[in-house]
C-alpha cells in the first residue's frame, strides 16, 4: 500500500479506521434506539389493550335488566292491517340477507283466518297471520342468519315450527311463523 499520494502529501491510514469505527458506532446506537422506540411503543400498545379488555369484561360482567312489555302495551305499535307485499318483501329482504348461494325451492303460503298460537288468552283485537313456509338451499348453516335477518325488522315474528331436513345437496327447511296486527274495529 503506498504511503504518499500524487501530490506527495503522506497518506495516513488511521483516519480510514477512526471513521469506520464512527459508523459503526452510529449504526450500533441507532439498533438500540430503534429497539427502545419499538420497546416503548409495545408497552403503550399493551397497555391499551390492557384497558380496552378490562372495559369489555367490565361491560359481560354488567348484566343489561330485560323487561317485558305485555300484549296490552304491544297493541298500539303493531300494524293495523296486514299488508301481504310488505310481508312478503320482509321475507325477501331476509332471504337476501342470508346470501345463501343456491336456492332450489321456495314457496311461501299466507293464512289469515287462524287461531291464535298461544295457550294464553289474547286481546280479541290482536289477529293472526300463519305463514308457511319451504325453502330448499345448499348452505343449512345459513337458515339461522335468515332467522336472524328476519327477526331483525320492526314486525314482531313468532317461530312455532322450524324442520330441517338434512339432504346431500344441503336441506329442506320446513317453517310455521305467525305475525300479527292490530284489528281496530271502523265506526261506520
Amino acid at each position: 500500500m503506498r504511503k504518499y499520494d500524487i501530490f506527495g502529501k503522506k497518506i495516513s491510514q488511521v483516519k480510514f479506521i477512526y471513521l469506520l469505527i464512527v459508523i459503526f458506532l452510529l449504526a450500533i446506537a441507532g439498533y438500540f434506539g430503534v429497539i427502545n422506540l419499538q420497546e416503548s411503543r409495545l408497552y403503550e400498545l399493551e397497555q391499551q389493550e390492557r384497558l380496552i379488555q378490562r372495559q369489555i369484561n367490565q361491560l359481560l360482567s354488567t348484566e343489561q335488566p330485560i323487561t317485558y312489555q305485555t300484549i296490552d302495551e304491544l297493541l298500539p305499535y303493531l300494524p293495523t292491517t296486514f299488508d301481504q307485499y310488505v310481508v312478503s318483501t320482509e321475507l325477501l329482504e331476509a332471504r337476501n340477507a342470508a346470501s345463501f348461494q343456491s336456492i332450489s325451492n321456495y314457496a311461501v303460503s299466507y293464512n289469515t283466518q287462524v287461531a291464535s298460537p298461544f295457550t294464553a288468552t289474547m286481546p280479541a283485537q290482536l289477529k293472526y297471520v300463519r305463514i308457511s313456509m319451504n325453502i330448499t338451499v345448499t348452505e343449512p348453516a345459513k337458515l339461522l342468519d335468515f332467522i336472524e335477518a328476519l327477526y331483525a325488522h320492526d314486525r314482531l315474528y313468532y317461530i312455532q315450527q322450524f324442520n330441517v331436513t338434512m339432504t346431500t345437496d344441503g336441506a329442506i327447511a320446513q317453517l310455521v311463523i305467525f305475525t300479527f296486527y292490530h284489528d281496530i274495529p271502523s265506526n261506520t
